[in-house]
């Protein structure tokens, strides 16, 4: 017992002792060293002690880190040298760094990685070599890094990957391509990733999407495939991702989606797909038993007709949107839509829905909101024109743009009604029937009635509508 105190009490003083900090570097926590400015190749001069377990050095001239530059750091944890002038490192840079579990080179100009560079890091968990200038990759870079959950790789000029790149990285749960210049996946890329849970991919140049591609991403939750190129996706693509949660297609060269292509993902709750050439009809697509709460599909043009004024999409069938089940959003906007036909948004009474937001519509349907009994809002971003008067007991006052008025300076049911009267004069929401229109000063005591209402007897408002 005496002894242990006895060591106990020895270590105590030696922690206590006074941190040799190096004259142009921070050390705000013990063991953890902040350096900026200097030069590169001369990491070694600045006299950093090798019992640190955190280095963070930022700022630095232009050169090559130097095989000596962290060398006997055997206990160094974190290593962070980015927003730096980094154009190569040598082969034998991180020898030392046995217990490394954070690398982040981050912002550099670094155009090459040496094959071995990082075989002695077997506890690597985080790798970042993101906006630096790397255009191809050694296929042995990574091979010892088992035990590696976080390889961020976006903003470089990557144009191809070796097929064996990631075999074995199977502890991978994010694996950010993001900002490349890619244009296709090689089979088997991605086999091993079994864990993988965040994929990005977006922003390359990617035109096509191969069958068994994505097979082994079971655990995959979030994919990121926007602003690429892609014209093709082969039929089953994403049945094997069961726990897909967010899927972005947005900004590609899609004029044509499988049938069934949606069929098994059943959990998942985002999609974008706006901005696409489509020449299908998406309702047939978009079919199945999931649990959207975001679609977007605003703004679909078709392939070869982008001068063209008029969208494809310019109607949708009678309930092309039941498995938009949930709380969400809906977003049709920037289309040619002209009508909307009964049923189209038929599914059970969810809360927290939101109504479509429109252009060109001149007619709605009477009973298009007859399910929506929890619609939070209806939005039109044009006059729309002839609307049935049977809206006017279910439609929500539409969100004005812009904040609120503030409480103290209109407070009163005149100066509420007033602004609500200029706002729905410059975007009416709801009419009567037969498309005569009311006035401004009309709309303004419609609409504080149908607060106050609103306020007082939800209930009864929700059964005159359904009724």
């Amino acid at each position: 017992m005496l002894a242990r105190t006895l060591l106990c009490a020895v270590l105590g003083l030696l922690r206590a002792q006074p941190f040799p900090c190096p004259p142009a570097c921070k050390c705000v926590f013990r063991d953890a060293a902040q350096c900026s400015g200097g030069d590169v190749a001369r990491i070694s001069a600045l006299g950093l002690p090798t019992n640190l377990t955190h280095i963070l050095l930022f700022r630095m001239s232009r050169g090559v880190l130097q095989n000596h530059s962290f060398s006997g750091m055997t206990v160094l944890q974190r290593l962070m040298l980015s927003d730096s002038h980094i154009s190569a490192i040598a082969p034998g840079t991180f020898n030392d760094l046995r217990k490394l579990k954070t690398l982040r080179l981050s912002r550099n100009q670094i155009t090459h990685l040496p094959g071995a560079l990082l075989d002695n890091m077997v506890l690597l968990e985080q790798l970042f070599l993101d906006h630096n200038a790397l255009s191809d990759l050694d296929q042995n870079l990574f091979q010892k890094l088992a035990n590696l959950q976080e390889l961020v790789l976006n903003q470089n000029q990557l144009d191809f990957l070796p097929p064996s790149l990631f075999t074995n990285l199977g502890n991978l749960k994010l694996l950010d391509l993001s900002g490349n210049d890619l244009t296709h996946l090689p089979e088997g890329l991605l086999g091993a990733q079994a864990k993988l849970e965040r994929l990005l991919l977006h922003s390359n140049r990617l035109v096509s999407l191969d069958s068994g591609l994505l097979n082994s991403l079971g655990a995959l939750t979030d994919l990121q495939l926007h602003r690429n190129h892609i014209g093709s996706i082969a039929p089953g693509t994403f049945d094997r991702l069961p726990n897909l949660n967010s899927l972005t297609l947005a900004r590609n060269h899609l004029a044509f989606l499988p049938s069934a292509l949606f069929l098994h993902s059943h959990n998942l709750t985002l999609l974008t797909l706006f901005e696409e050439p489509f020449w299908t009809e998406l309702p047939g697509v978009l079919s199945g038993r999931w649990g959207l709460r975001e679609l977007w599909l605003n703004g679909t043009t078709p392939a070869g007709l982008r001068g063209d004024p008029e969208p494809r999409f310019s109607g949708a069938p009678a309930g092309a949107f039941q498995a938009w089940a949930s709380s969400g959003k809906l977003a049709l906007h920037s289309n040619s839509l002209t009508a909307l036909p009964d049923g189209l948004l038929r599914r059970p009474r969810q809360a927290g829905a939101r109504c479509p937001a429109t252009q060109q519509l001149r007619a709605l349907p009477r009973a298009l909101f007859r399910n929506l009994s929890s619609l939070e809002s209806v939005s039109w971003t044009t006059p729309a024109g002839d609307l049935p008067a049977t809206c006017l007991g279910l439609c929500p006052v539409p969100r004005l743009p812009g904040p609120p008025p503030h409480p103290a300076a209109d407070s009163s049911s005149e100066a509420l009604a007033s602004h609500l009267g200029s706002q729905t004069a410059q975007n009416p929401g709801c009419g009567p029937a037969g498309g005569q229109g009311y006035s401004g000063h009309d709309h303004a005591i419609i609409v504080f009635a149908m607060i106050t209402i609103g306020q007082l007897f939800p209930k009864l408002i929700r059964e005159r509508a359904l009724g």
